[in-house]
């Protein structure tokens, strides 16, 4: 990989390709001084060229003019021209890379809604995007709703493979299925025949012996190997395997919307009555410093801590919203005011950090989770990166550099919106930092200074650097939600973790 003064001048030089321009990006994003030496480069290659930057092609190339003498005056003159050539240089290093390449997907379908969902295959969640490829569910009720417009529910157990935004192959369970106009021509495939949807709502068993399709609304075609194709229409159904036969729809037989409601309902119920018994025994550990449930009076300005010691959060601009459950309250960062600040005052030896968070977009550099005021000695920044990384900065001692321990990109567009379960714990004793998502190890670190922490006055959700006289701030704003938060002076182990994320 080139280093930063190759790849600045191969842009001097009009040889810096796309790829190159994308890693000088990166590297100015992350290297603010950085900006200072390319300064000094296009200064002195102004003294040489005039420059117009020109996009060809896959070539960012400076249009050279003609070699001349320079006068004290010409010299001005282009001095001049360096600063007009720096402002253009660093937009096209900046901003042209954003947006030459676009984030694309391959998801075709969301799990929209579950309830009490045990998964044979990988633990998928509500909320999130879903590529081709096997769904097995043992049990409960998922919803998938299909890019194309198609709703499908699922009865464990089951077997369902995504195809496409338009097409799916159910071979073992249950579906019902609504297919609105604009999704006319969803297609559901089985062993024993395939499904076409005309626009309607239907009901799909299938067992290793046997396959039949309820009708409850509209029209389907069913199309299987050596027999011609069959309508069938509202209220009617066929049991379709060596010999096919009519019967008449049973939509008792599987799960409703109306079901779905009720059933989501009873659970979120559950889950949150779990949670309360579970946080007031969080509540009784002596090692936890900060626990704030986000459980207060929609009209209260702070936030209540539940620990044993320590002070409240106070709330600044951010606005009450809903959040895991019904019930469940949260607050919702959106203006650059947006924020709660907190103290932890003293040394901490070990520290653990939690919380459930809803990322609703990664717009800055740097998106705050819970990060010290200021930047300098022992002070701890948890944020996640622009890339989508989740970070945790420690500053050096006095005079000494800060360390950042980064995990691999975890917030993808795929998890956006989605509410996560995150951790973080600083281990002196085994020399470590270890990231946590939604209770799985995420990345474990190397510890370079096991020295305490100094916390003292924080934030979470975004950042004051404590600079003064006018000078701005950088903006590091959370764009999205959190419902809980707590902080231990102690380490917490992998499975303490995982109790906490279910």
């Amino acid at each position: 990989m080139p280093d930063a003064d190759t790849l600045i001048q191969h842009y001097l030089e009009g040889s810096l390709t796309v790829a190159e321009a994308e890693e000088l990006h990166e590297l100015l994003t992350a290297q603010p001084e950085l900006g200072e030496r390319l300064i000094q480069q296009f200064e002195m290659d102004a003294m040489l060229r005039a420059t117009k930057p020109l996009v060809a092609d896959n070539i960012i190339r400076p249009a050279l003019l003609p070699k001349r003498r320079f006068t004290f005056a010409t010299v001005t003159t282009v001095a001049a021209m360096a600063a007009c050539i720096t402002l253009m240089g660093v937009w096209i290093a900046m901003a042209w890379p954003k947006s030459a390449f676009e984030e694309t997907t391959v998801s075709v379908a969301v799990l929209t809604r579950g309830v009490n969902l045990e998964w044979e295959s990988a633990a998928i969640t509500p909320g999130t995007p879903l590529s081709p490829g096997l769904l097995q569910l043992k049990s409960g009720i998922a919803q998938i709703e299909f890019y194309q417009g198609a709703r499908v529910l699922i009865e464990g157990p089951a077997e369902l493979q995504l195809v496409s935004s338009g097409e799916a192959t159910c071979t073992r369970g249950k579906l019902s299925a609504h297919v609105p106009p604009q999704a006319k021509g969803f297609r559901i495939n089985t062993p024993k025949g395939t499904i076409v949807d005309l626009g309607t709502e239907f009901g799909l068993d299938v067992s290793d012996a046997n396959a039949e399709v309820h009708v409850f609304k509209g029209e389907i075609e069913l199309h299987q190997d050596a027999e011609s194709m069959k309508s069938l229409k509202e209220g009617q159904a066929m049991a379709f395997a060596a010999s096919p036969r009519f019967i008449t729809a049973n939509a008792s037989g599987f799960a409703s919307l109306n079901e779905i409601d009720t059933r989501t309902a009873l659970s979120d119920r559950s889950q949150f009555e779990r949670w309360l018994a579970a946080s007031t025994k969080l509540n009784a550990d002596p090692d936890l410093k900060l626990h704030f449930s986000f459980q207060d009076d929609e009209m209260s300005r702070s936030l209540s801590n539940h620990a044993a010691s320590g002070e409240d959060g106070s709330i600044v601009g951010a606005t009450w919203t809903t959040g895991r459950w019904p019930g469940k309250g949260a607050l919702e960062f959106r203006n650059v005011s947006d924020r709660v600040r907190l103290s932890v005052p003293g040394e901490t030896k070990a520290l653990t950090m939690a919380m459930w968070v809803r990322v609703n977009g990664l717009d800055r550099a740097f998106n705050s989770l819970f990060m010290s005021e200021g930047w300098s000695d022992r002070k701890v920044h948890w944020q996640i990166t622009r890339e989508g990384k989740i970070r945790l900065g420690v500053a050096g001692k006095s005079g000494e550099r800060h360390v950042d321990y980064d995990t691999p990109v975890f917030f993808t567009p795929e998890r956006f919106g989605r509410w996560m379960h995150l951790a973080v714990v600083f281990d002196p004793d085994a020399r470590e930092v270890r990231h946590y998502a939604n209770g799985s190890l995420l990345a474990h670190l190397p510890l370079k200074d096991a020295s305490p922490l100094k916390i003292g006055i924080a934030e979470l959700g975004n950042w004051n650097d404590r600079r003064k006289g006018g000078i701005g701030v950088a903006i590091r704003l959370l764009s999205g939600a959190m419902d809980e938060f707590a902080l231990w002076d102690r380490v917490l182990g992998d499975a303490e973790i995982t109790t906490l994320a279910k």
